[in-house]
């Protein structure tokens, strides 16, 4: 935690009908974690909402209609695409067709693309109107969602332009998650494993101990994932809401080099949490070299991103992705700045590195694809 950081609590209220309600000090953001949320959308907000619905083109059609009433409905392109300037343009088209106004409210259904863009057309229509997110995903709710980080990709790299514009409510229906197609869930689980091994290492205990409930889509064990991560996200991002003292920067577990790795991919092979579980693992033999964590911790983790199904190792040679690293929001002056998990306590964010050393790191990891081991998912 940094110098200038406060500590916070997160208030937890469970509702009537079984429904988690999180919400953090003065941050404006509440968040609802439960099943059956979309039809419920004015009572749980007390307002009789109208809002213009952003989604993509799978969400839409799919979830559209849940929230009742709305003023007009846009869909995104599918993937990373969708977080373009153009894509964003044709919100704002789509916006100033139906007439919306400051005193308007933009809902976000989808996952954490869909939710990045229309964050980000909230926060600059008009200056800014509300905006509630309603994540589809599991990698959503868990984590993207929250906080009030909204963007857009440029080519030279990911997340580039953006705004902060927190939700006025997130409301997260785990049963949205049993439809979830396995290679879009596991990109979730990567987040989730970057909250224990960030964070609270007694949630990578109940990780390791609930992984084959949670892989079976568990509702009920669902219900506490997206909350343990939710609690721990409003209480991190009330730090520092805006990255000044650097508390918030531990959310960026693995990020790194995983926003490298799917910038050089093209965003395309490279999906999100499959390359934040390759940059954790980079993250984590780094902090082996510097003595933060033990050799089994390592392979700790390695152990449970492996039985999620994510991959533990980059396949892009260190020199590709080198340029991108250097458009990481966390460099200054060309020196990284890296977040480093530590032995059985929180991750922390530190300028004493030097970029030869994460290099090392880096190669070392990309090695573990020769000889006996010729896979990423090694």
């Amino acid at each position: 935690m940094g110098k200038n950081a406060r500590q916070v609590t997160v208030r937890t209220e469970t509702g009537e009908q079984g429904d988690i309600r999180l919400r953090c000090g003065s941050f404006p953001t509440g968040v609802v974690v439960g099943r059956g949320l979309l039809p419920r959308l004015n009572s749980l907000t007390g307002r009789d909402e109208c809002p213009f619905v952003v989604a993509d083109e799978i969400t839409g059609p799919l979830f559209g209609d849940y929230p009742g009433k709305r003023k007009g409905m846009h869909l995104l392109p599918r993937g990373e695409k969708g977080k373009s300037l153009s894509s964003i343009g044709g919100i704002y088209a789509s916006l100033a067709g139906c007439g919306m106004e400051r005193t308007d409210t933009i809902l976000a259904l989808g996952g954490g693309v869909t939710g990045d863009a229309a964050g980000f057309a909230a926060a600059t229509w008009m200056r800014g109107i509300r905006l509630i997110q309603c994540p589809t995903t599991l990698l959503a709710q868990a984590d993207s969602a929250i906080g009030g980080k909204t963007g857009a990709n440029l080519p030279e790299g990911k997340n580039l332009v953006g705004a902060f514009h927190p939700a006025e409510w997130v409301l997260s229906d785990v049963e949205c998650l049993r439809s979830q197609k396995e290679e879009d869930f596991r990109q979730g689980l990567a987040e989730a494993v970057k909250y224990g091994a960030g964070e609270d290492w007694r949630f990578l205990s109940w990780l390791e101990e609930n992984a084959g409930p949670i892989l079976r889509r568990d509702c009920g064990v669902l219900l506490r994932l997206v909350s343990e991560c939710s609690r721990m996200k409003l209480t991190v991002v009330s730090e520092d809401e805006r990255e000044q003292t650097g508390a918030r920067a531990r959310l960026n577990l693995g990020h790194t080099v995983g926003h490298a790795l799917e910038a050089a991919s093209g965003f395309g092979r490279w999906k999100h949490g499959d390359a934040v579980a390759a940059g954790m693992m980079v993250a984590a033999r780094l902090a082996l070299r510097l003595g933060e964590l033990q050799e089994n911790t390592v392979r700790r983790i390695g152990r449970l991103l492996r039985s999620f199904g994510l991959p533990l190792t980059p396949d892009i040679p260190w020199e590709e992705t080198a340029p991108y690293l250097a458009m990481d929001k966390k460099f200054t002056g060309g020196s990284p700045r890296l977040v480093i998990p530590g032995e059985g306590k929180p991750c922390r964010l530190r300028d004493d590195i030097p970029l030869s050393l994460l290099r090392e790191a880096y190669e070392e990891r990309i090695a573990a694809l020769d000889g006996t081991s010729l896979s990423m998912y090694s």
